[in-house]
Formats: C-alpha cells, sequence, structure tokens
C-alpha cells in the first residue's frame, strides 16, 4: 500500500520541481507609466541617459519605419545605449552575452498611455550563467531604473 501511495504521488511531485525552480526567477522587465507625452517622453530619456555619460547607440523609431513602407501603428520607439566601460566585463565573462547587448529602452503608447519597458541586463546574465560578474548586472539594473524614474519625474 506504501509502494501504491508513493507510486501515485510521484507524478504530483515530478509536476512541482518547475514551479519551484521558478522561484528564482528574475522578473525580466522593469514597465513604467510615463506622466509626460510621447515624443516629451522620448526626449526626457534621451536627455537624462546624455547627462549620464551613457551613449546612445541608436534611436529606432518603428512608427516612422513603419509609415515609411505604408503602414500605421502606434507610437514606439527603441533606445539602444550603453556603457562599453560597464558592459564590457559581462563579455568577458560569456562572450555570446554580446548578442544581447547594448541595453534596450523601449517607449511606446498603449490606449493613451505612454509606456517605458527596460529589460533587465540581471535576467540576461542569468541566461548566460554570468556568476563572477552578476552583482555588474544588478548594479546596472538599478541605475537604468533609476535613470528611467529622474527622467519622467521631473
Amino acid at each position: 500500500m506504501k509502494h501504491l501511495i508513493i507510486l501515485l504521488l510521484f507524478p504530483f511531485l515530478a509536476a512541482a520541481q518547475p514551479i519551484i525552480s521558478c522561484t528564482d526567477m528574475i522578473k525580466p522587465y522593469a514597465d513604467f507609466e510615463s506622466p509626460l507625452a510621447f515624443e516629451e517622453t522620448v526626449v526626457a530619456l534621451q536627455k537624462e541617459v546624455n547627462s549620464r555619460g551613457i551613449t546612445i547607440f541608436a534611436t529606432i523609431d518603428h512608427q516612422k519605419a513603419a509609415e515609411a513602407v505604408g503602414e500605421s501603428m502606434h507610437p514606439a520607439t527603441v533606445l539602444i545605449v550603453g556603457n562599453p566601460k560597464v558592459g564590457t566585463a559581462l563579455m568577458q565573462e560569456n562572450p555570446r552575452l554580446a548578442i544581447e547587448l547594448p541595453l534596450k529602452i523601449l517607449i511606446y503608447k498603449e490606449d493613451k498611455t505612454v509606456k517605458i519597458r527596460y529589460e533587465k541586463i540581471a535576467a540576461i546574465a542569468k541566461k548566460y550563467d554570468i556568476k563572477q560578474n552578476f552583482s555588474t548586472a544588478e548594479k546596472i539594473d538599478s541605475a537604468m531604473q533609476q535613470l528611467i524614474k529622474s527622467s519622467i519625474s521631473k
């Protein structure tokens, strides 16, 4: 009887394993709502990024690109930003992480709300098994989230 009960419980224990291992996952995105208009939010973020000595490698205006091919969409702009002095250590530990960098900040309009989404580098670092420099990834995330909050609270 004991063996039968264990045998019957085994599938439930196996099913619980993925749930247990998910508890140490990092929320992959930081989401914010901007009280500013869309364009003001983009400009405010660009100014804040520049003021902190972070490079803006590219600004991608998805709405403008859609219009160029006769399509329409809500406003959506991606800022591709980074600081090689900080991010290089992560890539030295695992060169494959380089495909994920520079960092990206998405500014988009959903309904009538301007939103900002930042993909956390700590979540990415975990995916690439970064251990030695994981605290660097956490510091980057903290700084980026503070930067975003600061840019939209002025």
